[in-house]
């Protein structure tokens, strides 16, 4: 086996640091351990050693729906993926704690930004233990002012420590509902940055389940703001139970 075939497939992505396995998730609140980083892998030629190794970008954030056992993002973080061939746009994968896998995307709703991700290449007893850790959705509207939490991958690799953990931010619901000519959403007052985008929303005292997913904020895409929009559970369940049957 010569050297370019024995590099791992997905690294960590800075490759003079390893995975932090004495950090532990308990403890943490539920929507911190549901979320994945969402990111792109893309082999690179390194002159030095001359070998080809893989350069892992992440581009978002996803989180596992418990009941349904499937992953849901915002469209728009993954949407450029179709757009071109795997060598251009490189290997989608999710990860946590610096640990990633193989996924696709399984369904794709333009009009209300959310998208579906399935992991490839992995056992049922795996995809099992994962969805465990995931969110349940809830059955109405929050009150406005009350509070909530979401944890995500704000400035994508900017951020990233040698586990790839996640950020936890808090905020509150500022508007109950908006309802536009596409979809439904819930205004947030919140810290929001590029990165948090298919993050989920879910109230502090109902922590297991989520209002809504952090699309989108009134700046341009990509910079940093204190108000966003999350997009309705009824769209994410809409979504969920399309992807089920």
């Amino acid at each position: 086996m010569d050297k370019a075939t024995s590099n791992p497939a997905i690294p960590n992505q800075n490759t003079k640091e390893t995975v932090n396995t004495s950090v532990s998730s308990t403890g943490q609140p539920q929507v911190y351990k549901a979320v994945r980083a969402i990111g792109v892998v893309k082999p690179t030629y390194q002159l030095q050693t001359k070998n080809f190794g893989n350069d892992l970008q992440v581009i978002g954030t996803a989180f596992w729906l418990k009941d349904y056992k499937i992953l849901v993002t915002c469209a728009h973080v993954v949407q450029g993926l179709l757009a071109g061939s795997l060598e251009q746009t490189g290997l989608l994968v999710v990860g946590n704690l610096g640990k990633y896998t193989r996924a696709t995307i399984a369904a794709l709703d333009l009009a209300h930004d959310l998208a579906v991700l399935q992991v490839v290449e992995e056992t049922p007893q795996f995809i099992n233990q994962e969805a465990n850790s995931g969110l349940q959705i809830v059955d109405d509207y929050p009150q406005v002012g009350s509070a909530v939490g979401y944890a995500g991958f704000p400035m994508g690799s900017q951020l990233l420590n040698s586990i790839h953990s996640p950020t936890y931010a808090e905020g509150v619901v500022a508007v109950q509902l908006r309802e536009g000519l596409l979809r439904k959403e819930i205004q947030i007052t919140g810290a929001v940055a590029g990165g948090y985008s298919g993050a989920p929303v879910v109230l502090k005292d109902d922590p297991t389940k989520v209002i809504g997913v952090l699309s989108s904020g009134p700046s341009a895409p990509g910079t940093q703001g204190n108000i966003f929009m999350a997009i309705s559970w009824k769209h994410v369940k809409a979504l969920a139970e399309l992807a089920k049957s």
